[in-house]
């Protein structure tokens, strides 16, 4: 039994690290106008929200395109190091294998963007996304850190008051 949930949590978090890739990909290969209409929509959205909120702040197109870079790459990072984790159970070597990963995809996805017209590789996107990518692995870790502390003080604990 526990095999099996250990075999369906190894794929699913495979598919989603794959499926972060293609979106960050599929992202990169928009055009430049199709990506800058992507952009003004999500930052419409999100000073509409702003100010349902009455929060006397609007966004800018760059802050938005630059927080959108770091997020994915954090969320790539996390579902990386987690997707290692369940394949190693070392938490050191799965960071030291999701950073370089999510990173190369980094470089990966700046290049794609030089066959997409009007768009360009930027080496400050490559350092936003790897810096992404190593947050989402520290947040991916410490959140595996805490259920692995908690499971062993719910052993701990049933194991007491059974004794």
């Amino acid at each position: 039994m526990k095999d099996k949930r250990l075999l369906i949590a190894r794929i699913v978090m495979t598919v989603l690290s794959v499926g972060a890739v293609c979106f960050i990909f599929g992202n990169s290969l928009m055009n430049a106008d199709d990506s800058s209409e992507l952009s003004e929509g999500v930052l419409e959205m999100l000073n509409r929200w702003l100010c349902s909120l009455r929060i006397d702040f609007e966004l800018d197109s760059f802050t938005v395109r630059k927080a959108a870079h770091f997020t994915e790459f954090a969320v790539l990072g996390a579902l990386l190091c987690s997707t290692a984790y369940l394949y190693l159970f070392k938490h050191l070597r799965s960071a030291m294998l999701a950073v370089p990963l999510g990173t190369l995809t980094a470089v990966c996805d700046e290049l794609i963007q030089t066959a997409s017209e009007g768009r360009s590789c930027q080496i400050s996107d490559m350092l936003i996304d790897a810096s992404g990518v190593l947050t989402g692995a520290l947040i991916a870790l410490l959140m595996i850190a805490l259920i692995i502390r908690n499971k062993k003080n719910k052993i701990k604990t049933e194991g007491e008051n059974n004794g």
